[in-house]
């Protein structure tokens, strides 16, 4: 039938040049018209029926003919739609002028709003994790969910405005699903058809929320001389679950500080048994207000309690832009000294408390690249120290080199530039006893600056439960009071093993070389989720 049309347009246009050159490209003749309208009135037969993948044979000859209407390409573009071919739908719709129509609209959502393959928002290695202001991968960890190609919150209004039928509701719970306002997915799949998309969705869902109890355990190393030692041992155990779209979790974490053998404190190594609990919420308010609220103590086998806080706000302008406010409260884990503390002189010195308060911006760019800039204001405090006002800097430029989730192996790849700045008002680097002997503070020279190149790869073996990631930085330090300049690098690998829908554990080994410091972190977590699964 599709040859017989074509050929007979064909000879029909041929006896009539002049009827063919006043006629629009779209037109067809009163002669072959009849053909047309039964070849169309089948395709719309077979998509009644549900039977696509016949229409789509059907309408490939017409449309890639010069014969084909406006009207055959929108039929074309939801066939592919349905089929799942949504890249080649979208050229289609493009290539057509369709993008603003209904079809067109949908293949846009749908091709902006993957299921993306994402880790749970907040980790217990956000509080086992020792902090420096200088922690490449930790300025790595700002490629965050802007560097995807995911334009939910420009997909949803566009998607509000649309006809509720199946497809547009299943789209919205998908987006909402993507922007982690779970409850109001979940709230559109209940009054959706039992479908398998909609099951599966749920049970995403139903996983993301579900109760979750993690084990972690960190070892942590330091390589440098005596004074400046601290070794740390960790292990963390969190719950969490949801209340709607608010994660609220509550977490304990033990800590075994151990540092160098100092002179004037004995002929072995200190030692320091540290308790933390922290209790917060976190998640998405709506669809342009996400936070984080929470509030900890240190408990230290010396010297009281630290307080601690973890908390921020954050706007979303659009699917491109995003800026944080936040402030934290921490303990300086560089040195004994500032981590645990020391008697110098017979009084208690150290135990460094971290406040800062900080803006956070990033910016998608075209091209899948992006911008991250981040400033901060803050004052490190301890015993028997100054209290010492410092400033902070970073700006990044990135780029996502490959987002591909049907790949089998590596399928993200980002690259990004970072220079970090910063400055302290006094150098507590180097603090002595009244005997001159040396006990290595924290780094805080007058002026501070790194620039690196950081490389991300991330992916998943096709058909296993086994995903992975490594990283690398390399660069250049410089630093006035102490006076330093020197080339930094490290790397980073870990595998996560999902063994079922309940229970999953996650590797990290981290090393670092800075001047004269080499660190290396190993880490591993226990995840246990506890859902129920809608039935099938």
């Amino acid at each position: 039938m599709k040859n017989l049309l074509i050929i007979l347009v064909f000879i029909s246009l041929s006896l009539n040049s002049s009827f063919a050159n006043t006629t629009d490209y779209y037109s067809l003749d009163n002669f072959a018209y009849q053909y047309y309208e039964e070849v169309i009135n089948q395709i719309d037969s077979l998509i009644e029926d549900k039977m696509y993948n016949e229409a789509e044979k059907e309408l490939f000859d017409i449309y890639y003919s010069e014969y084909k209407t406006k009207d055959i390409a929108e039929k074309y573009v939801f066939i592919l739609n349905k089929l799942k071919k949504t890249d080649e739908a979208y050229k289609i719709a493009k290539d057509n002028d369709l993008l603003e129509s209904d079809i067109g609209l949908v293949v846009q959502a749908e091709r902006d709003i993957p299921i993306k393959d994402y880790t749970q928002a907040r980790s217990v290695y956000d509080n086992i994790l020792v902090k420096s202001p200088y922690d490449k991968f930790a300025q790595m960890g700002l490629t965050h969910s802007y560097i995807s190609e995911g334009s939910e919150l420009k997909a949803l209004q566009e998607l509000k405005n649309l006809p509720h039928d199946y497809e547009i509701e299943y789209l919205k719970a998908k987006a909402y699903y993507n922007l982690e306002l779970y409850e109001n997915s979940y709230k559109i799949l209940q009054n959706l058809p039992t479908t398998n998309e909609v099951i599966q969705l749920k049970n995403e869902i139903n996983r993301k929320r579900a109760y979750q109890f993690t084990m972690g355990y960190e070892l942590y190393v330091q390589k440098l001389n005596e004074e400046f030692k601290m070794d740390a041992n960790k292990i963390a155990f969190s719950n969490s679950c949801y209340e709607k779209n608010m994660q609220v979790y509550l977490d304990y974490i033990m800590f075994l500080y151990k540092s160098g053998v100092f002179q004037g404190q004995g002929p072995e190594p200190l030692n320091d048994f540290t308790n933390e609990i922290r209790l917060g919420t976190q998640g998405r308010l709506n669809e342009k207000i996400a936070l984080r609220a929470d509030i900890g103590l240190k408990a230290f086998q010396q010297y009281g309690v630290m307080l601690l806080s973890d908390s921020w706000v954050k706007y979303y302008l659009n699917d491109k832009f995003n800026v944080k406010l936040g402030f934290h409260r921490n303990n300086t884990e560089q040195t004994f000294l500032s981590a645990v503390g020391v008697n110098i002189d017979g009084r208690f010195t150290g135990q460094v408390a971290d406040n800062n308060l900080y803006l956070d911006l990033t910016y998608r760019l075209p091209y899948r690249s992006y911008l991250f800039a981040k400033g901060g204001i803050g004052s490190k405090d301890g015993y028997n120290m100054q209290n010492n006002p410092y400033w902070e800097g970073m700006l990044g430029i990135g780029k996502l080199f490959r987002y591909d989730l049907s790949k089998p192996f590596l399928q993200k790849i980002s690259a990004d530039l970072v220079t970090y700045q910063s400055g302290y008002k006094y150098n507590q680097e180097f603090l002595y006893d009244s005997k001159r002997r040396l006990y290595g503070g924290y780094f805080s020279p007058e002026w501070y600056s790194d620039n690196t190149l950081n490389i991300n790869f991330a992916g998943k073996i096709k058909n296993t439960n086994l995903s992975y990631g490594f990283g690398l930085f390399s660069g250049w330090q410089l630093s006035y009071l102490p006076t330093d300049s020197l080339y930094i690098y490290g790397g980073s690998i870990d595998g996560k093993y999902r063994l079922n829908d309940h229970v999953s554990f996650d590797i990290q080994y981290r090393y670092y070389k800075y001047a004269n410091i080499t660190r290396n972190q190993f880490l591993f977590n226990i995840v246990i989720s506890l859902f129920k699964s809608n039935k099938k």
